[in-house]
């Protein structure tokens, strides 16, 4: 779980960072693994990356992308459609007719 922690809070400093790879996944793994590899992704092969992330001291594409959710509903601000700030002034009525 302890490595889980560390993915979250990486992807959260990316998504603050890279306002684009909070709407692509392979934005946000091409971030995560140039950044935090002991080589840039960027200089290898996707067959590589992709055969090889655990050699790198990688976490694959799919704990990447969990995470960036679980940090999107911890930090809706950081999310594929901000939510903005109700005024405080404005009122919603809905009525419902069945």
């Amino acid at each position: 779980m302890k490595q889980q922690k560390t993915v979250e809070s990486r992807v959260l400093e990316i998504l603050k960072e890279c306002p684009m790879s909070r709407y692509d996944d392979m934005l946000l793994i091409l971030h995560y693994y140039n950044r935090y590899g002991y080589i840039p992704a960027g200089n290898l092969p996707l067959e590589d990356i992709v055969f090889n992330y655990r050699a790198y001291g990688l976490p694959c594409f799919e704990t990447i992308r969990r995470a960036r959710q679980r940090v999107q509903s911890l930090f809706p601000e950081y999310s594929r459609n901000p939510q903005k700030e109700e005024q405080s002034g404005s009122i919603s009525i809905v009525i419902n007719i069945s």
